[in-house]
């Protein structure tokens, strides 16, 4: 009878220890599962492609390598800057040089850029329309993202181009007219000529 007692001891105990250990690998389990949700979840929420930057074209326009190892042109959408390398020579300036060289100088440590896209991500150039981003933010919508991190509006604040509606990619139309309202105000980047002022009426 004691001997009966003893081997039910240890099998209880026995029992007991297997169960802590399968509740433990469960709960390590199921941490890992929550974990890696998680990610998933902040990498479908990532707006922002990477690509290499390459060499910039002019003052709103610039060539990437893609994932694929193909370059590609990106035409900044949301702004405009006076032209430099037209085909009609006479649509080039000396403030779409200034632009341009402003734009090179911006990229001059670049090497891996940052894409949001909008309603449409081509034009009719077969030119990907972008919001270029210096770095990689989590909130494309934050002002001081904006101002710090995004190329586009980073040209325009310091007024070497302009807002511009291309309909329908206007997500950032508005701060993009806030910040082009505020150079030309105060004169900023190249505000100061009355040429380049003329440029836009």
């Amino acid at each position: 009878m004691k001997n009966n007692n003893r081997w039910q001891r240890i099998v209880g105990i026995i029992v007991a220890i297997i169960l802590c250990v399968a509740s433990s690998e469960f709960i390590n389990n199921q941490n890992v599962t929550e974990i890696d949700a998680d990610n998933t979840v902040d990498n479908q929420e990532s707006k922002l492609d990477a690509v290499k930057f390459i060499r910039t074209v002019d003052g709103d326009t610039i060539i990437v390598e893609d994932s694929n190892g193909e370059h590609k042109r990106v035409r900044m959408i949301g702004i405009d800057t006076p032209e430099s390398v037209a085909q009609e020579e006479e649509r080039n300036n000396e403030y779409g040089v200034m632009a341009s060289d402003y734009t090179k100088e911006l990229l001059t440590n670049a090497i891996t850029l940052y894409l949001e896209y909008d309603v449409d991500a081509d034009d009719q150039y077969d030119r990907i329309l972008a919001y270029v981003w210096l770095e990689d933010v989590d909130d494309t919508f934050n002002v001081e993202n904006i101002k710090n991190s995004m190329v586009n509006a980073i040209i325009v604040e310091n007024g070497y181009g302009i807002a511009k509606k291309y309909e329908p990619t206007v997500a950032h139309d508005d701060i993009l007219a806030e910040l082009m309202a505020e150079a030309e105000e105060n004169n900023i980047g190249l505000w100061q000529y009355q040429e380049f002022r003329d440029l836009w009426k």
